[in-house]
């Protein structure tokens, strides 16, 4: 037995330096296969590099740094529109693609744009002429504006920006408002955008946040390059929350293009206390003509919201007076609306609408269906 085991390690001590050297080779090939294959893929990305190389010098230096540095969000929505008024008829629409490029510059400036396109956008021109062929749709620079912010509670934009006033124009993307259709008097009586510069300053006082707008501007009817009257615009505002109520005021004056003098004024109240929220603004304007007697235009809204679960529940009443002086003028409607939250940034929608005029000839009703998405952080 003795001389066996003994016999038995030998022939061990004999096999096991040639196995080991087996599996040595072995490594040392995958190694050198490993190596040729570092190597290939050394010279795939040398001629890829190669390509970057031969590219402009204007491609290499505005898209290799923006595209790396730029946030870009936003919104889309498409809807099914149904109606029963005699001048319009059921259609399909591709109501909003808007997209937000965003760019903090350093730690105090930043840059903020807004580019709206509506109903699907298409421009063609006669490639003889190039005049205009085709125009659909709407193409809109709804923001832009350079912001210096060196500290938390104020900051300056300098730029085109949504007219600060009331609610609506504050919390108004479609991801995030139960209603395709705005307001009645939203973008009537204040308008909808402003060129200009504007001051923001918030402040606590006591336990509640105070947050002010002051702005000053072309007016309305002079946007871009062009201001066409001598006179500028300018407008405030100041919203006070405590707790889950916020109320505020917003006021606008200017002398417009044919010299009418508007003054308008805001008033809104906030009460969100979940699964409960309620809004409501009231604004007024004074019109006064250079010649022709004075006439007011003026509206109401109240909306009150149900989330429960994914679902959320709305119903509106809304009220415009275009013309204080005329009678039967008024416009109303009566919404309902429920939505149903597919995701965060995922939501649908179905919406009914009676829109009822003092001439009551002109009364139809409106259903719309649609789908919205939020691209990204608003």
């Amino acid at each position: 037995m003795r001389r066996f085991l003994i016999g038995a390690i030998l022939a061990l001590t004999a096999v096991l330096p040639g196995i080991a050297l087996a599996e040595d080779q072995t490594r040392i090939d995958r190694l050198e296969q490993e190596l040729r294959d570092l190597k290939q893929e050394n010279q795939e990305i040398k001629k890829r590099l190669d390509g970057v190389a031969a590219e402009s010098e204007e491609t290499r230096d505005s898209f290799g740094r923006i595209s790396s540095f730029v946030n870009i969000s936003g919104y889309a929505d498409a809807e099914f529109y149904l109606t029963d008024n005699d001048s319009d008829n059921a259609h399909f629409r591709v109501r909003h693609l808007s997209l937000f490029f965003i760019k903090d510059i350093q730690k105090e400036w930043r840059l903020f744009s807004e580019i709206e396109y509506e109903d699907a956008p298409f421009v063609e021109s006669e490639h003889t002429t190039d005049d205009p062929g085709t125009v659909q749709g709407k193409l809109l620079v709804e923001q832009m504006y350079v912001e210096y912010h060196p500290e938390l509670d104020w900051n300056v934009r300098a730029g085109r920006f949504i007219t600060p006033a009331g609610l609506w124009n504050i919390y108004h993307y479609p991801p995030y408002v139960p209603t395709q259709t705005r307001p009645l008097m939203v973008r009537r009586i204040f308008p909808q955008v402003s060129d200009g510069v504007q001051l923001m300053y918030s402040f606590t006082a006591g336990e509640s946040v105070v947050d002010t707008h002051l702005y000053v501007a072309n007016g309305a009817g002079n946007p871009g390059r062009l201001d066409r009257n001598e006179e500028k615009a300018w407008g405030a505002r100041a919203h006070l929350q405590q707790g889950s109520h916020g109320l505020g005021a917003s006021v606008y004056r200017e002398i417009d293009n044919v010299d009418i003098l508007r003054n308008a004024f805001g008033l809104h109240y906030l009460w969100d206390f979940s699964p409960f929220r309620f809004q409501t603004e009231y604004q007024y304007r004074q019109n006064s003509p250079d010649t022709g007697s004075d006439f007011i235009d003026r509206g109401f809204y109240a909306q009150l919201t149900y989330d429960i679960g994914k679902w959320t529940l709305a119903a509106r009443y809304d009220w415009y007076d275009p013309n204080g002086s005329q009678p039967q003028a008024d416009i109303f409607r009566y919404t309902g609306a429920v939505n149903y939250h597919f995701a965060y940034n995922v939501v649908g929608k179905a919406e009914y609408n009676r829109n009822v005029f003092e001439d009551s000839t002109e009364d139809y009703n409106e259903v719309i269906l649609a789908i919205v998405v939020a691209i990204g952080d608003l």
